[in-house]
């Protein structure tokens, strides 16, 4: 029999976590836009380095939380793991703004990362199975557009009030900002559906159907326990299965390059533009301008994928930030060179974004979040490895042009690797063992 479908998405579903993505796009970039003023604030003494260090302790945490959560997300659920992450980032910016040294002001990137890289997976695979069929990129570009806004609104408030008030000031608002705004997520933000008949659950499923206005069948058990999954072949023995084995190192891979360009960019632009002869107040509109591509390209990227597919556009995606980082090399009349900016901004963290989606085609719906959480957290090495990349280029004094050519390097290598991902057939996951319940049947999904 063929499962229910949700027919549109519930605005209220994106509008949370649009602004879930805002503050955890704000907080994450937070660093890259203060950059510039911790280097200058002279209490501290840090020097470009030490930045890299700092900046790289964002993604390690993000690393972490990936790993935790992509596990737990499937078996805990969205909803909660959610909320439990969006805490910790906006306690952590809290720190930050009050952290009396470097020491505790890294423990504070530290668990912002912890926070954000909690809140990817969860989010993504909890937009997707709100999303009726035919928007589930349209969708998450919309859930993701928060990174960009939070991102840009972090540079505003940066170049507003950095200079009058220093690096504290850009922690201290983002932080009290999620924190007053977490009692409205934690009112109003839904548990999957999906996980819900997975466990069970219906009377909860049947509520949050009722509030939704959803249509109740998607609240009735599944002949099929999903949890058979979970008990016999385990989240990720399934990821790693030999259907999957080979799809999966490539969006390892894949996500490594993005975030290594993502991160590397991101923290390090303002500075970029600061020694290529712009002024801090210039160089901060660079980074806001990026993260209006960040917003809005992904939009418009993500309507193009629902049309002919996620490989095409995700490789075009890929490369389409690979011409306009290395064209922000060349000397360039302003216009010009804010539209490479905002399209940059479009093919770095909207190209991510678009593998989230391909990634979530390509597996079980059980085993979904597991999967993006294990892809994000082998990207968030290249997401390390970025500000340190970025921090070694600068500390050898090369020319501007070699820097953003070798960050535009790996976004070439990303194409081709997501151009190789198999096609995907979402296949039954069936039980191992002789006693176990019937196997799971899923949809069959075919993804170009």
């Amino acid at each position: 029999m063929t499962a229910p479908r949700i027919h549109r998405t519930p605005r209220s579903v994106l509008l949370l976590c649009l602004l879930c993505m805002t503050f955890e796009g704000y907080d994450v970039i937070a660093f890259g836009a203060s950059v510039p003023l911790l280097l200058a604030d002279a209490t501290w003494g840090v020097d470009i380095a030490q930045a890299g260090l700092l900046g790289a302790l964002t993604p390690v945490g993000m690393l972490l939380g990936a790993v935790v959560v992509g596990l737990l997300t499937d078996r805990l659920g969205r909803r909660r793991l959610i909320l439990v992450s969006t805490a910790v980032f906006s306690v952590a910016m809290v720190l930050c703004a009050v952290a009396p040294g470097i020491p505790l002001f890294g423990i504070g990137r530290l668990l912002v990362g912890l926070g954000a890289g909690g809140v990817l997976p969860s989010i993504a695979a909890l937009v997707y199975e709100y999303s009726a069929p035919g928007r589930q990129n349209i969708d998450t570009a919309v859930a993701f557009a928060g990174v960009g806004a939070g991102g840009g609104l972090a540079a505003a408030v940066t170049g507003l009030l950095g200079p009058q008030y220093g690096f504290r000031v850009v922690y201290l608002i983002g932080g009290l900002a999620a924190i007053v705004a977490l009692p409205v997520i934690v009112r109003f933000l839904p548990e999957s559906l999906v996980f819900l008949r997975g466990r069970g659950d219906t009377a909860t499923a049947r509520r949050w159907a009722s509030r939704l206005g959803l249509d109740p069948a998607l609240a009735a058990p599944e002949a099929d326990a999903p949890t058979a999954v979970e008990r016999t072949v385990g989240l990720l023995r399934v990821v790693f299965s030999r259907t999957h084995r080979r799809t999966t190192a490539l969006f390892c891979l894949a996500t490594f390059v993005s975030l290594l360009v993502v991160f590397g960019l991101y923290t390090w632009l303002p500075q970029l533009m600061r020694s290529a002869g712009y002024e801090l107040g210039s160089a901060l509109t660079f980074l806001i301008v990026l993260n209006v591509g960040t917003a809005l390209g992904p939009l418009v990227v993500g309507r193009i994928a629902d049309r002919i597919g996620s490989r095409p556009t995700t490789v075009g995606s890929f490369l389409l930030a690979a011409l306009s980082i290395a064209v922000l090399s060349q000397p360039l009349p302003g216009p010009l060179l804010y539209a490479a900016v905002v399209i940059a901004g479009v093919g770095t963290v909207g190209t991510q974004i678009l593998i989230n989606v391909f990634i979530a085609s390509h597996y079980p719906v059980q085993v979904r979040a597991t999967a993006i959480g294990t892809a994000l957290s082998a990207g968030r090495l290249g997401g390390i490895l970025g500000p340190l990349y970025g921090a070694a280029l600068l500390s050898a004094d090369l020319p501007t042009a070699t820097l953003f050519y070798a960050f535009a390097a790996p976004a070439v290598l990303g194409a081709l690797v997501i151009a190789a991902v198999p096609t995907s057939t979402t296949a039954p996951v069936r039980a191992t063992r002789p006693d176990a319940a019937p196997s799971v049947q899923h949809r069959r999904c075919t993804s170009t």
